[in-house]
């Protein structure tokens, strides 16, 4: 049993340590992200509500916020169009049978009343003209087929039988004529007003008015019966052949000033824009899945251009908050300005200077879903205006991303503005010569879409700083200013260290050629280059090339010397860290030795140990290995520029030879292990390196002796100095 108790702890062990886990962490920030994007949307899709009702006064014109179908009057006409449609009929013959029975027997139940009436006498033995109640009753009790009040008994027992039989005689022929012609269903009452018109004539009026149409009500049936489902499929064709009445997008449902109608309000009803409690919630589910569509977009770009930043979560979050400020600022100016007036490409050129060109290019996708999106929930927009936002903002966001590419500085973020207006201003007019003949508006929409595109090089240009503050981003930016030589650590540098100081800037020029040769960031490789060994201010005099003759390590224990060589890393991480620099600079300060051994005072501790053994992680760095191009770059070219200082005679082909063999030895010392370089990576930059020290240590030009032809009496003298008193010519100085 112990062992499947384990089994079902593991998947929860596992899920507990995924919920412990950067991965964790980042699915959480793109939830909330698409949350909070899913939210500020809704408030551009959800639409205004007004309270009207039937016979009210229009304040305003209300626009259909999307196709709307007109269900009361469209029902109207599909109604009338299936009552218009003529019944297909069926004979039976058995009806006038049936008919003529029921009249026969309601005669005979009359003729019994009306029998019973002559029976009653007056004194002189003539049948009465008036009833007791009593009489009336019983004669009422007489009739059981249809139903008849006090009055029509009445007229009935003052019948004479005369009168009776000719009534009976006449309504038979009547009806039996009526049935001969067709009574159709539907037409009874038709019918029997014939039939009334037939016998009036010759029949009592009484007996017309107030017996004669109960009778025939009761007894007359139709003998041409509609074929209901024959009918009801021809009145079905006749509703489905009426086309709904449909109010397209934008179109104006109400006028202002009109008087609200039952249709009116229907239709405002369905599309959730009446105070009545109801909402469209098929819009908010359109909204959801957009959001969804262009998080999925983003997430996916991400994963296939820069798959770095899904596993950083200062970058994700970065990379979401920006989606979040355009999205919000394309909601602002959505609402209270134009559509076009949006910042289309304010989330691909901020990102592109913030995270790099892979990111801007990963945000255009889902940036185009979500502002097109957003006309989608607008009432006065249409389908073909949603198309030319999404072109808008796909050409734009490329356009821009590919301008500052190379060049993210921060005047290209504002001649961005400029780029997006233009392309802008194009597509407008493009679509507008496709599609109308009508150019009226066009100039008031590229005019808008112009101020668009520079609002959003503003907007990025004003959060560009803030957001290299708060997250310490190495942007290209921020890279250059710490370059400045005025900036604190590089101003001790140059007066605490001098010797560290141009150590740096050669290893930095190294770096940032590597850098560009290979296709990493030589912006950060430069600054990395320049701050690599600012540790070395804590103790500067440690450290040979800002030793001036006098070695103090001579006078210590070499396990000492190595500790205050290998902490210059942790220290430098430090200092870093405390002047908030970004954290990519800090790591490669703390990464630029690796795990190097320091080898001089290894051998020098072999030496003192009398033959007991020494362990060698004693004198190594404590890491960790670079882990990434920039970092690997700026160890090999510390590494380089050091010992090639030190070489007697640095030729050309010495140079080379000498970088191949140091980088070989980082190599199999195991220190490139960790960092993504290949061996192509590394013949480039061993290239590079051998340009750079070329230059720096360049073969000098010999200069001959000038002897300088002067009178023999004043020779003399000059004869007398020797060679090494003889002055340089100025030109050698130059030289060098």
């Amino acid at each position: 049993m112990a062992p499947k108790g384990k089994k079902k702890e593991k998947p929860l062990r596992r899920l507990g340590g995924w919920l412990r886990s950067d991965d964790a962490k980042n699915a959480l920030i793109i939830l909330i992200a698409g949350l909070i994007i899913f939210g500020i949307f809704s408030l551009v899709c959800a639409p205004k509500r007004y309270d009207l009702t039937v016979g009210s006064i229009a304040r305003e014109t209300i626009n259909a916020s999307k196709d709307v179908v007109d269900e009361v009057t469209t029902e109207e006409r599909r109604n009338a169009a299936a009552a218009a449609v003529v019944p297909t009929y069926v004979f039976e013959e058995e009806v006038m049978e049936e008919v003529m029975d029921s009249l026969e027997n309601t005669f005979g139940e009359l003729r019994t009343v009306q029998q019973y009436a002559q029976t009653i006498k007056d004194e002189n033995g003539e049948p009465r003209r008036t009833f007791t109640d009593a009489e009336i009753e019983y004669a009422a009790s007489l009739v059981t087929l249809i139903s008849m009040n006090k009055y029509q008994i009445m007229t009935l027992m003052r019948t004479s039988t005369e009168s009776f039989e000719d009534m009976v005689q006449t309504v038979n022929t009547a009806v039996e004529n009526t049935l001969n012609t067709t009574i159709r269903e539907g037409q009874v009452s038709q019918s029997i007003q014939t039939i009334l018109q037939i016998v009036g004539y010759r029949l009592d009026v009484s007996l017309i008015q107030n017996i004669l149409p109960t009778v025939l009500r009761a007894c007359v049936k139709p003998n041409m019966v509609i074929e209901q489902e024959t009918t009801e499929v021809a009145r079905q064709a006749a509703r489905d052949a009426v086309e709904p009445i449909v109010y397209v997008q934008g179109q104006n449902i109400v006028r202002e000033g009109d008087r609200i109608t039952k249709s009116q309000l229907a239709m405002l009803r369905a599309l959730g824009l009446l105070k009545d409690n109801q909402y469209d919630l098929s819009s908010y589910q359109g909204a959801a899945l957009l959001v969804l569509l262009a998080m999925i977009c983003a997430v996916m770009a991400l994963w296939v251009a820069n798959r770095e930043i899904l596993q950083d979560t200062r970058k994700l979050t970065v990379y979401m908050l920006v989606m979040i400020l355009s999205v919000a600022f394309s909601s602002l100016f959505h609402l209270y300005f134009s559509a076009y007036f949006v910042p289309m490409v304010f989330a691909p050129v901020l990102l592109c200077v913030l995270l790099g060109s892979r990111a801007g290019f990963s945000a255009i996708g889902s940036t185009a879903i979500l502002i097109s999106g957003m006309a989608a929930g607008n009432r006065s927009t249409y389908l073909y205006e949603m198309i030319l936002l999404f072109m808008m903002s796909t050409a734009g966001g490329v356009s821009c991303v590919c301008f500052m590419k190379s060049h993210p500085q921060r005047i290209r973020v504002l001649l961005s503005g400029l780029v997006s207006a233009a392309v802008n201003s194009v597509s407008i007019f493009a679509i507008h010569k496709m599609t109308s003949t009508e150019m009226t508006d066009v100039m008031a929409r590229i005019m808008w879409s112009m101020g668009g595109g520079v609002l959003s090089s503003v907007l990025a240009g004003a959060f560009q700083p803030v957001f290299e503050g708060i997250f310490h981003l190495a942007t290209p930016s921020k890279l250059e200013e710490l370059c400045n030589p005025n900036t604190p650590l590089l101003r001790r540098l140059q007066i605490e260290a001098p010797g560290t100081y141009h150590h740096s800037l050669i290893v930095a020029n190294l770096s940032e050629a590597a850098a560009e040769k290979i296709g990493a960031n030589p912006h950060l490789a430069r600054a990395a280059g320049y701050y690599h060994d600012i540790g070395k201010l804590k103790r500067p005099q440690y450290f040979k090339e800002n030793q001036m003759g006098i070695n103090l390590h001579d006078q210590l224990d070499p396990y000492v010397s190595a500790a205050i060589l290998t902490s210059h890393p942790k220290d430098g991480y430090q200092m870093a860290l405390q002047q908030r620099m970004p954290q990519e600079v800090a790591n490669i300060i703390l990464q630029h030795h690796g795990d190097t051994p320091v080898m001089f005072f290894y051998h020098k501790a072999l030496q003192m140990s009398n033959g007991s053994p020494v362990d060698m992680k004693d004198f190594r760095y404590d890491g960790p290995r670079p882990n990434t191009r920039e970092a690997a770059v700026v160890m090999l070219a510390d590494t380089v520029e050091a010992a090639v200082r030190s070489m007697r005679e640095p030729t050309p082909k010495a140079i080379r030879q000498f970088i191949e063999r140091l980088i070989r030895g980082k190599l199999e010392d195991g220190q490139l292990s960790d960092s993504p370089l290949t061996l192509r990576d590394i013949d480039n930059i061993c290239e590079a390196f051998s340009g750079v020290l070329m230059g720096v240590f360049h073969e000098r030009i010999e200069y001959p002796e000038v002897r300088h032809h002067v009178p023999v009496q004043a020779a003399a003298p000059a004869a007398a100095a020797s060679p090494a008193e003889t002055p340089k010519p100025a030109a050698e100085g130059a030289g060098k």
